[in-house]
């Protein structure tokens, strides 16, 4: 059952991350016109989403994976900061409970997150659909410590919010890319191990 469950979530991320894709294709083709409300909700989902991402990799975090001292006084920092915005802000309080909540659902979103970042260069180039001259994602390196994997989460949350409130000419075009990139990889991700999925059950 725990199997079925995990690949139903599997799939919920390739979803989410295909309607990103298209809902970003849109405000590029039309920025002028309002969103439609599925692509709102889709906007929602993928905050939604990369906050699984983010709390996934607080959670898988080791202090041996970090190379640098001074990085990880920088991730504790932005881990506690981001903990005491919850509680100000949402009134949440971290308090201990008896009850254990395993975190697969943010696990699973980080670790194919991982393996997106590290996929976006490959992307087939019949697969890339952002507006440029040529189609390849090529020059776009995964991040290669923890401190560049948390600032590139940050930086597709900050670019969703933009891409949704406010004017295209605002979001900087290299960012959008880069998230643009994120959720056109992780969708063909999804859809490519899918299909040998049910290759493999027949």
């Amino acid at each position: 059952m725990e199997l079925f469950d995990s690949l139903i979530e599997y799939l919920e991320v390739g979803t989410v991350a295909r309607e990103m894709r298209d809902s970003l294709a849109y405000r590029l083709v039309a920025p002028k016109l309002n969103l439609p409300d599925h692509a709102h909700a889709a906007f929602s989902h993928a905050l939604d989403h990369l906050g699984n991402v983010r709390e996934g990799f607080v959670v898988s975090l080791r202090a041996s994976d970090v190379p640098r001292l001074s990085e990880l006084r920088d991730l504790v920092k932005a881990i506690l900061i981001e903990w005491k915005r919850a509680e100000e802000v949402f009134g949440v309080q971290f308090m201990p409970s008896e009850e254990i909540e395993l975190p697969r659902t943010q696990l699973l979103a980080f670790a194919h997150s991982y393996v997106t970042f590290a996929t976006i260069p490959q992307l087939p180039s019949d697969q890339v659909t952002f507006p440029q001259s040529r189609r390849t994602y090529a020059d776009i390196h995964a991040p290669r410590t923890p401190g560049e994997v948390l600032e590139r989460i940050e930086e597709m949350e900050e670019v969703v919010s933009e891409m949704e409130n406010a004017p295209l000419e605002r979001v900087d075009r290299y960012r959008l890319r880069r998230t643009y990139g994120f959720f056109e990889t992780s969708a063909w991700l999804v859809a490519f191990h899918a299909t040998r999925f049910s290759k493999r059950k027949k």
